[in-house]
């Protein structure tokens, strides 16, 4: 229940970005993790060790999944290694907030 959780909150989260937006995220001028982490801390902390199982069993290139066929018109950006490589980013930069935590 929770990983489905994550996966529609992923969706509902792409689904109203710009082009523009997702672009200068890919390339590195902002962080999300630092805006969702603030937004949401309590709710994390008190589901910390449901949040890093969850976590741990998601993989970027299915998070990628759902961007994907989210906004299925912007592919050219999900599908370019920069995209990847930033996800990465803030995937294990959540994981270590939330650990922190």
């Amino acid at each position: 229940m929770a990983r489905h959780a994550v996966l529609n909150k992923v969706a509902q989260r792409v689904r109203p970005l710009s082009r523009g937006y997702v672009e200068q995220w890919i390339a590195g001028k902002f962080s999300l993790v630092d805006t969702v982490a603030r937004r949401h801390e309590s709710e994390i902390r008190a589901w910390k060790d449901v949040v890093l199982e969850t976590m741990g069993t998601m993989t970027v290139d299915e998070l990628l999944g759902v961007c994907r066929t989210t906004r299925p018109d912007l592919n050219d950006l999900w599908n370019d290694p920069g995209a990847r490589r930033k996800l990465s980013e803030e995937w294990r930069k959540a994981h270590g907030y939330v650990q922190r935590l």
